[in-house]
């Protein structure tokens, strides 16, 4: 899926830091992009491949690889930085950084920076975000960060090696992860073109996470886009409409992924709020009846 990115009028990219366990549906875009792993863990799949991601790893995605982030630990963070096409071509008009110009380098640029220019880079690319309202400022802060990053990742070591995932794996992670509604294990497993016990089998060796835990993560992602500030739904509503079939599986996921409970979540939207220290048994019995329409992921 083609992605149009909002890019701020007047801006030549932007920079940002994803943080937690982001899992967005697997997408491209006609922009240069260039992340730098802070802390934890996770892994891309970018086309077929499996990318691991740890502190230090800089990955380089190009406008023709659809890339997707998926099993990332909690205290995952890493700067997003994105480049308009024009300031890529004015940036990759010498000869060692051609490269950058490039649809589709047929190859996953990934490699682990050295401590020392990791450092350099973060406080490099804090200048891009620090600046709010001197757009000249930013675009100048971008077009060095995009050479420096280029340097940066030529003069450190080896590649981060990639594994080959089977094609239905790949498959089954872009059906999950696009999907607008929660999906059984056997919907996706035929679409995906293989029997559920082995594409769970498959899954869990080759992705790195079972496959539960996988749709588990897309539950709670649509379940905080849902609830948003708690204006529109309420916390059971979302959690419901997210696809959790209990609400001790729902609390349970939160807990497990966000490091923090679902009530503790709520207050930080509706503090003026005495929200009680268990669910009110009636949202328990109404979640409990409403459940046996949603598909327990």
């Amino acid at each position: 899926m083609e992605e149009l990115l909002q890019i701020p009028r007047g801006a030549d990219g932007f920079a940002g830091i994803a943080r937690g366990t982001p899992m967005r549906q697997a997408h491209h875009h006609r922009e240069l992009e260039v992340n730098l792993v802070l802390a934890g863990r996770a892994a891309y799949l970018v086309g077929g491949r499996r990318v691991p991601l740890l502190a230090g790893s800089m990955i380089w995605l190009f406008p023709k690889q659809e890339h997707l982030l998926i099993d990332s630990s909690s205290d995952f963070s890493m700067w997003v930085l994105v480049f308009r096409p024009a300031l890529v071509a004015q940036v990759a008009a010498r000869e060692t950084r051609r490269i950058l110009a490039t649809l589709d380098p047929g190859e996953i640029l990934c490699r682990q920076i050295l401590p020392p220019r990791v450092e350099s880079l973060n406080r490099l690319y804090q200048g891009a975000v620090d600046e709010k309202t001197d757009t000249e400022f930013v675009n100048a802060t971008l077009h060095y960060a995009l050479v420096e990053s280029w340097r940066a990742y030529q003069f450190s070591g080896e590649l981060i090696p990639s594994t080959q995932v089977h094609p239905a794996v790949a498959r089954a992670a872009r059906i999950i992860s696009d999907a607008t509604d929660p999906l059984t294990l056997d919907q996706v497993a035929k679409q995906a073109g293989l029997s559920p016990a082995r594409l769970s089998r498959l899954f869990q060796q080759q992705v790195g996470v079972t496959l539960t835990a996988f749709r588990q993560q897309k539950c709670l992602q649509r379940f905080l886009r849902l609830y948003g500030s708690g204006a529109r739904h309420s916390l059971i509503e979302a959690a419901l409409m997210a696809g959790f079939g209990s609400y001790p599986q729902f609390h349970r996921v939160f807990c497990r992924l966000m490091k923090s409970n679902p009530l503790a979540y709520k207050r930080q939207f509706r503090p003026d709020l005495a929200v009680p220290a268990t669910i009110d048994p009636r949202e328990k019995a109404l979640f409990t009846r409403r459940a046996k329409r949603f598909t327990r992921p």
